[in-house]
């Protein structure tokens, strides 16, 4: 049945644990040719009240399992060290899951160190060397840190942007980027609830939303790219949404996330499609 408006989604609980299988299927189609690319990970979130308005979120990350057949062996390896940097963090939030801080930022910072140390010993050169200094620059601010927990690959599929008060028909749009729709490139995509679409029962809130490209902007980045990978189009072809569709699943009480799948279709023109689905979805612990 439909909720009644006006309704919050807001954290209402003072202590929470869940365990999270998570999956980002990636499938890219150019020329008729499709790749796979796959990851896989679960999370244990302990969720707690520390005092009003403030709720601390503890997520540890394990059994990652990344498959895709155009990565090395070694370069698994040094993206799951990369990865591991970020397996147990300590989040700061209010109800409605907005970051106000991580609040093991030092040891973040500690594990990057490490991680440099023992990956300068087996990865030499100019790129690793750059990218190390990335890595020091990078975990040195902090609100980039944070940023990037928010994004779907990260934490984002919990800690999403849809918490807030709704209004029967009101339009809240919120804006994602994306550089992972084709390789170096960088697009805006505006995020709406559909509040007709929601639906409730006494024990789930089940939200869903849709997404646009609101401009032009950075196209060109598109078109460069495929004349650099030598994929034909034509000049009425443009980057387009064919899908764009997220599902989140909520205790209605406490407003835990309890599965959230996003799947995006994008294409521009015949010769290039790109499909990502990310899911995320409360497991038990005897099912990990």
């Amino acid at each position: 049945m439909e909720p009644v408006f006006p309704i919050e989604i807001k954290l209402n609980l003072s202590e929470g644990k869940k365990f999270y299988r998570y999956s980002c299927n990636a499938y890219t189609t150019t020329n008729g040719k499709t790749h796979r690319s796959e990851l896989n990970k679960n999370f244990h979130v302990t969720l707690k009240l520390l005092d009003t308005e403030v709720y601390q979120y503890h997520i540890e990350t394990f059994d990652r399992v990344h498959r895709d057949k155009e990565i090395s062996l070694s370069e698994k390896d040094f993206l799951t060290r990369i990865a591991d940097i970020n397996h147990d963090a300590v989040l700061i939030t209010d109800p409605y899951g907005r970051l106000k801080n991580i609040q093991n930022m030092p040891a973040l910072q500690d594990r990057m160190e490490k991680a440099v140390e023992r990956l300068s010993r087996s990865y030499v050169g100019k790129k690793a060397e750059d990218f190390y200094e990335f890595l020091r620059g990078f975990y040195q601010k902090e609100n980039l840190v944070g940023k990037d927990f928010l994004k779907n690959n990260q934490f984002g599929m919990i800690l999403h942007q849809f918490y807030g008060r709704y209004e029967k028909d009101h339009q809240i749009k919120h804006s994602v980027r994306y550089r992972n729709l084709m390789d170096n490139t960088v697009i805006d995509i505006d995020e709406c609830i559909q509040t007709e679409a929601m639906r409730c029962d006494d024990e789930l809130l089940l939200v869903q939303y849709a997404g646009t490209i609101p401009s032009e902007k950075n196209w060109e980045m598109f078109y460069g790219e495929m004349k650099r990978k030598e994929i034909a189009y034509r000049e009425a072809d443009v980057p387009k949404l064919d899908k764009y569709k997220g599902q989140i699943l909520l205790d209605f009480t406490t407003k835990e996330v309890l599965e959230h799948k996003l799947t995006i279709e994008f294409s521009l023109g015949e010769n290039y499609q790109k499909k990502i689905i990310y899911h995320i979805k409360e497991i038990s612990h005897e099912e990990l």
